[in-house]
C-alpha cells in the first residue's frame, strides 16, 4: 500500500521539481535592468585576475581587461550611479579624464543619449578596447583621445598596469603624450571627471582659473605614500572655484592603523564630487 502510494504522488513531486527547477533556471539567467546575469556575474567572479574577457551590458557585449575590476565598477557606475546628475540640457557636454575602458562613457550616455562628450585614456592598449566599446555602441558626439591630461601639450612617463591603475610616473615602462586640460574646459562644461590616478592636484591647480566654467566636477584623490598629502590643497581649489563638496571613501580600509592594510601605493582614496549650490 505505500509504494502505491508513493507512485501515486510521483506526478506531484516531479511538478514540484519541474518548478523548481525552472524557478532557479530563471534566476540565474534573468538579467538585470542593464542587462547583467546572475550568473554571468559568477563567472567572472572566477577570472583570474588581468585577464581579458567579456561581458553584456546594455544589450551589447563589451571586452574587458580585469574581470574583479569591471564588477566592482559596474555596481559603482550603473548600480549605485556615482556620476548620476541633473541638468535641463539633453545635451551637456561631459569631459571625461581617465575614461579606461569606456563605462563611464557608456553610462553617461544611457543617462543623457545626446550628451556630448569628451574623453581621454593614455594606455595604448586599453585605448584600444576602449574605441572597441564605444563602437559597438554607435554612440555619435564623442570624441576620444590617446592622451593623458596634463598642464602643458609634451610627453610623459607613463607605466601602464593593464588595467585601471595607470599613471604617470618618472619611471615609467612608456611614454605618453599629454594634453593641456585647461584647453577643453575654457567653455561651459556641465560635467567633468578627474581620475587620473595621481596627477589630479597639478591638474587641478592649473585649471583653476576655469574651474568656473564647470557645474558639477567629480574627483578621485589618490594619496600617494611617496609624496606629501595635498587634500587640503585640492578641497581649497574647488573651495575658491564656488563649489561646495562631499566626500566618499573610494576604497576601504578596514584597519587604517595598520600600516599593511593602507595600501601600497594609495593608503588614501577618495571620490569627491563638487557641485554649485
Amino acid at each position: 500500500m505505500e509504494s502505491i502510494n508513493r507512485i501515486l504522488m510521483l506526478p506531484e513531486f516531479v511538478s514540484r521539481g519541474v518548478k523548481l527547477l525552472v524557478s532557479f533556471l530563471k534566476k540565474i539567467f534573468r538579467r538585470d535592468e542593464f542587462g547583467v546575469s546572475w550568473w554571468e556575474s559568477k563567472r567572472l567572479e572566477r577570472s583570474p585576475k588581468l585577464a581579458h574577457t567579456h561581458a553584456h551590458l546594455l544589450g551589447r557585449r563589451i571586452t574587458l581587461t580585469d574581470a574583479s575590476w569591471y564588477l566592482f565598477s559596474y555596481r559603482e557606475i550603473f548600480k549605485e550611479e556615482i556620476y548620476r546628475f541633473n541638468i535641463d540640457s539633453p545635451s551637456p557636454l561631459i569631459i571625461d579624464c581617465g575614461a579606461n575602458i569606456g563605462l563611464s562613457l557608456i553610462y553617461f550616455k544611457h543617462l543623457y543619449p545626446d550628451a556630448r562628450i569628451v574623453a581621454f585614456e593614455p594606455d595604448g592598449e586599453i585605448f584600444g578596447i576602449l574605441e572597441q566599446n564605444i563602437k559597438t555602441f554607435h554612440f555619435k558626439n564623442i570624441t576620444l583621445y590617446a592622451k593623458a591630461v596634463w598642464t602643458s601639450e609634451t610627453e610623459l612617463s607613463f607605466q601602464p598596469d593593464g588595467a585601471v591603475g595607470g599613471r604617470l610616473t618618472q619611471d615609467g615602462a612608456i611614454n605618453v603624450k599629454t594634453l593641456r586640460l585647461k584647453n577643453f574646459i575654457n567653455q561651459k562644461v556641465d560635467f567633468l571627471k578627474i581620475d587620473i590616478e595621481g596627477a589630479e592636484y597639478e591638474v587641478l591647480k592649473d585649471c583653476k582659473d576655469y574651474l568656473g566654467n564647470v557645474d558639477h566636477l567629480f574627483v578621485e584623490h589618490h594619496g600617494n605614500q611617496n609624496a606629501e598629502e595635498n587634500l587640503n590643497e585640492i578641497l581649497q581649489i574647488i573651495r575658491n572655484a564656488g563649489f561646495r563638496y562631499y566626500l566618499k571613501e573610494a576604497s576601504p580600509v578596514k584597519h587604517p592603523f595598520i600600516r599593511q592594510e593602507r595600501g601600497v601605493l594609495y593608503p588614501l582614496q577618495l571620490n569627491i564630487f563638487a557641485f554649485r549650490n
